[in-house]
């Protein structure tokens, strides 16, 4: 058996952002839409090479395995949250001693 640990931070796709200094995160939310945010190169945590954008749990949903999480900046859509899939979260499989 083994345990699943889930992190507060988002798979994101990275692209130059507004100014030269920033970056502009591409996050996708469980109905597959893209929210993008102007971020600093600072904020983006990256695991094995995969860009990640550290965001806050609001609300879980473990019947439907999502979770609305509140991004640390707006998106160019004026969005502050999404239902974001459990699968697109930062994860570690841990075997149960």
């Amino acid at each position: 058996m083994t345990e699943i640990t889930y992190f507060e931070e988002v798979r994101c796709e990275l692209s130059p952002g507004l100014r030269d200094d920033h970056l502009t995160a591409c996050v996708t939310d469980e109905e597959g839409r893209t929210q993008y945010l102007d971020v600093t190169p600072t904020l983006i945590n990256r695991h094995e090479g995969v860009p990640f954008l550290p965001v806050g749990f609001v609300q879980i949903d473990r019947d439907r395995r999502r979770v609305l999480v509140e991004f640390p900046c707006e998106a160019y859509s004026g969005a502050n949250r999404a239902w974001i899939a459990f699968e697109h979260l930062r994860h570690v499989d841990r075997p149960i001693p």
